[in-house]
């Protein structure tokens, strides 16, 4: 008997594959001529990532540039990207604000470069040019509740009152009393404006009124703060403006020896350059000049972001502040800041500061052109944080325009505020009914 034959099995398909490879013709390999290209203009290309963000091609996204801390000197074929540090940034999204910022020192790609590439065809040339690798991030912008939702918050009842009222109604006698205890004995809100507008004025029994009167006679005669003060060295004080404490480790040492070595001191401010010679002879208006020099580095390392300034990291920070001690930082960077941020008034609690220590040092006369150069403001903004802390604002007069050698162009640019008892304030302005 034959042995029975193995069958094979055959293809689902009924097609049968063949085991031969098949010549593929490949066209001619072209050669590629590959150039770098130098990046000589101040804009450089970006390569831009928004990770989990579905990004509105139609948003336009404003440059930041600053100087990079540890720019190099001979940035090579990198031009800008290697010396200055890119941040963009767009609040044209109704809810959504969006950051685009470069790898930090110390990421996984700080060491990647990333480059552009424009191939043509018809000459096989291929021109590719080093780009910033940017990330763009979305951050949630705080929404102000509508004025209706806090319409009928006085409506509403909290627990404890809703307790109350549960106990008073299905209590025993001895929680309802408890309760009018805590009645009795509570204090009330303080009542708002509306309220106290619509109570009836409180009338006053003889006895009071009199004693209202004689109070009002005794206190008349009382002399108040500004007449107590005899000088305008009284009005704004080295300790109330900078603190014995933080003066006493302001460093002047360095400034003192240049001054006696007759070198020339170049500081960020021209302010405090033009009057360190001046205030060589008195220690603690060279201190204070200093302290004014880390007051406006500080103002100077941050970045103008809606109507607020942002502080940079702290490294960063303390290099904007050469030679100042941490004590001193810590100290200008807690009186005008908060959570990494300045507020306006903390902007005006900053420059009004600068003002009055201005004041100071120069003997409560002071040229308002350095200082508003140095804070970059205009000459009305300047003046009028100047008159804020009750300074009084005028020209140059003719032994000041000799000094200063000013022509008549010249002069009106240089307004001079003047600190004088009694202090002069802006009136208070009030809409017209």
């Amino acid at each position: 008997m034959s042995e029975p034959t193995k069958k094979r099995k055959r293809n689902a398909d009924g097609s049968k594959k063949s085991s031969k490879k098949v010549a593929v013709e490949t066209p001619g390999a072209s050669e590629v001529t590959v150039t770098v290209v130098q990046n000589t203009d101040d804009w450089a290309p970006i390569v831009a990532s928004t990770p989990g963000l579905a990004f509105d091609k139609s948003l336009s996204l404003k440059p930041y540039t600053k100087r990079r801390s540890n720019a190099p000197q001979r940035p090579g074929q990198s031009g800008s990207i290697a010396t200055d540090e890119l941040l963009i940034e767009s609040s044209e999204h109704p809810a959504i604000d969006y950051v685009g910022r470069e790898e930090e020192a110390g990421g996984t790609d700080r060491l990647l470069k990333h480059y552009i590439g424009v191939y043509d065809p018809a000459t096989g040339g291929l021109q590719v040019i080093e780009s910033r690798k940017m990330t763009v991030r979305g951050i949630v912008r705080a929404q102000n509740a509508a004025p209706e939702a806090f319409a009928e918050k006085g409506d509403y009842k909290n627990m404890r009152e809703l307790r109350n009222d549960l106990g008073q109604t299905f209590g025993t006698k001895k929680s309802k009393k408890a309760i009018a205890s805590l009645t009795e004995n509570a204090i009330s809100k303080p009542r708002t404006a509306a309220e106290l507008a619509n109570t009836e004025p409180v009338k006053h029994d003889a006895v009071t009124a009199a004693m209202l009167r004689n109070m009002a006679e005794v206190t008349s005669g009382m002399a108040t703060t500004e007449e107590l003060q005899t000088s305008p060295k009284d009005v704004y004080t080295i300790d109330d403006l900078v603190g014995s404490e933080i003066m006493k480790v302001i460093p002047v040492k360095e400034w003192q020896d240049a001054v006696k070595a007759k070198e020339q001191i170049i500081t960020s401010s021209k302010f405090v350059s033009d009057r360190i010679l001046l205030a060589s002879s008195s220690v603690p208006k060279l201190k204070v000049l200093r302290y004014l020099l880390a007051i406006l580095e500080f103002y100077g390392a941050t970045t103008p972001r809606r109507g607020v300034r942002a502080l940079p990291k702290k490294d960063e920070l303390r290099k904007a502040m050469p030679g100042i001690p941490e004590a001193v930082a810590g100290n200008i960077q807690r009186k005008f800041s908060d959570h990494g941020m300045m507020s306006k008034f903390q902007m005006d609690l900053l420059i009004t500061n600068v003002c009055a220590l201005a004041l100071i040092v120069d003997n409560f006369e002071v040229d308002v052109y350095d200082l508003r150069e140095d804070l970059k403001l205009e000459g009305k903004q300047m003046q009028t944080y100047f008159s804020e802390i009750g300074a009084r604002i005028m020209a140059a007069n003719e032994g000041e325009k000799k000094r200063l050698g000013l022509d008549k162009a010249a002069a009106m640019q240089h307004k001079f505020a003047r600190l004088r008892l009694p202090l002069e304030f802006p009136k208070a302005k009030f809409a017209r009914k």
